[in-house]
């Protein structure tokens, strides 16, 4: 388990990402590993990858890669800024690799021991039946 939920709302943002920035039809896969201690979750897409000149700044925040698609798709440039942080906070590291028809992004949190876990609960946002 890792910390606070991070691997699944950093995996969501990447898959909002992946949904906003490709064009329909395009195959996006998601993988969880857990390796020593690590969880590793990568979501790679087959779009057209992220402008040659971005990629050092694709996680800071408003950057933006194609402006005029990017207000289209409503995006405000955060998103990827949120992930850096969340991940960067519960003390893991986000990537990215790019390059036309291939963006993969890898989270790697450590895995939080057994006695520090919380107890199962509920789903945020849905009722216990």
């Amino acid at each position: 388990m890792t910390p606070g939920g991070s691997t699944l709302s950093s995996s969501c943002a990447l898959l909002r990402a992946a949904h906003r920035r490709t064009p329909t039809g395009t195959t996006v896969t998601t993988r969880l590993a857990v390796r020593a201690g690590t969880a590793l979750v990568s979501v790679t897409d087959e779009g057209p990858g992220i402008p040659a000149d971005l990629p050092p700044e694709v996680f800071e925040r408003f950057a933006r890669g194609d402006g005029s698609r990017s207000r289209a798709a409503g995006s405000t440039g955060l998103g990827l800024a949120i992930v850096a942080a969340v991940v960067q906070a519960h003390r893991g590291t986000v990537q990215v690799l790019s390059r036309p028809g291939r963006t993969a992004f890898t989270v790697t949190l450590p895995v939080l021991p057994a006695a520090d876990r919380a107890p199962p609960g509920p789903v945020a946002g849905r009722a216990r039946s």
